[in-house]
């Protein structure tokens, strides 16, 4: 066995910190503003684990700084697991923040919660926070905030069916041959709450996307693109 199979590592605050004997926090702010490199690569996630034999840098000159907390609006595709390992490696290889079109800084993604999410199937509009105020308008007042849902199933609905949606207001979109298109309004929907709901009224959904969290629209974010929630923007 070798020794890269046997050394589990440290984390990677841990080593910057001992480096420059400086505080943990520290460290991790370092992390976060792009100025920690592991064998000349770009480190963004302070829990890294590093090996001793493991060149770890820091650029010259770089202080410790504060990052803003951020909100970041994400578009998830279906079938795109949000608490998943690889999640957000993910989103900074292929995704890219849609408001200024360039990559996320380093520490962007790091300690955000997801504030409002969706089972793996649906698609649409998932937030996740690093501000405690967006927290608790979502999660702790989520009875007052209106969520907007795009639902696509195969064949035709009737008012009856629409009915059985409650407490969700359901209205008819669009129709055609073979399948009927549907706008769904619930006010702090648990995750899979509507799917359940459609269940309920005999209603298989085959597309489930939501479109808009209280008065923020998805609108402009590509699957598996994301943007930072502007300062005057509210939910």
């Amino acid at each position: 066995m070798s020794e890269e199979d046997t050394d589990p590592g440290e984390r990677l605050a841990k080593r910057v910190a001992a480096q420059l004997h400086c505080s943990r926090r520290e460290a991790e702010q370092l992390v976060a503003q792009g100025a920690v490199t592991v064998d000349g690569e770009l480190a963004t996630q302070p829990q890294q684990r590093v090996r001793a034999d493991q060149r770890v840098a820091v650029a010259p000159g770089a202080r410790p700084q504060a990052m803003a907390p951020a909100t970041l609006l994400v578009h998830k595709p279906a079938g795109l697991d949000w608490s998943a390992p690889g999640f957000w490696a993910r989103l900074q290889r292929d995704g890219q923040d849609a408001l200024h079109g360039r990559p996320a800084v380093p520490g962007l993604f790091m300690n955000q919660r997801c504030v409002a999410s969706l089972e793996v199937e649906e698609s649409g509009l998932v937030v996740f926070s690093q501000v405690p105020g967006v927290a608790r308008r979502l999660l702790d007042d989520a009875p007052l905030v209106e969520h907007e849902f795009s639902i696509e199933v195969n064949g035709a609905v009737d008012a009856a069916q629409l009915q059985r949606l409650r407490p969700a207001r359901a209205s008819i979109s669009r129709r055609t041959e073979t399948l009927t298109g549907l706008r769904v309004v619930l006010h702090g929907p648990e995750p899979g709450q509507i799917a359940a709901l459609c269940r309920n009224a005999g209603l298989a959904p085959t597309a489930l996307r939501r479109l808009r969290i209280g008065r923020m629209p998805m609108a402009g974010l590509a699957p598996g693109h994301w943007r930072c929630l502007r300062p005057q923007e509210r939910f």
